[in-house]
């Protein structure tokens, strides 16, 4: 499996303490794994952003367990943008790990996030200038 469409990836450390009574990653660490990659592509993307006055809030959060993951497995989140509205955007993860030299797919989500100005605390629109470095980025248009 390749990952073509996916331009940001990050390593994802599992920790001891993220592991469940079965011996895997409990499912509820599934959406921190997705949260660091989606804050890494977005910090990536938007070099110098103030976020302590815009950004997102997440309004859903979808997810489809595969496989397990355990302690010792080499695990990456891939991330990509799949849809951008008038005030929210729809990313796309895909946690998988490397298993002799072969990838794995363990689970696949998505978020809706909502453009936010955190001062007012009211969603804005998705500003112009985060189309152009997101459809720049991903190599599309929305």
């Amino acid at each position: 499996m390749t990952f073509e469409n996916y331009k940001h990836s990050l390593r994802i450390q599992i920790r001891f303490g993220d592991i469940d009574r079965l011996n895997h990653v409990n499912n509820a660490c599934y959406l921190t794994y997705f949260e660091s990659a989606r804050v890494n592509y977005f910090q990536h993307l938007f070099i110098g952003h103030n976020w302590t006055k815009t950004g997102f809030v997440v309004a859903r959060s979808e997810i489809d367990h595969i496989r397990p993951v355990h302690l010792e497995d080499e695990l990456y989140c891939f991330t990509r943008l799949v849809r951008i509205g008038n005030k929210s955007m729809t990313v796309k993860n895909s946690l998988v790990k490397k298993e002799e030299e072969q990838w794995i797919i363990c689970a696949e989500g998505i978020g809706v996030l909502v453009a936010m100005d955190y001062t007012t605390r009211v969603s804005i629109p998705v500003p112009a200038q985060w189309r152009e470095l997101l459809a720049h980025f991903e190599g599309t248009f929305f």
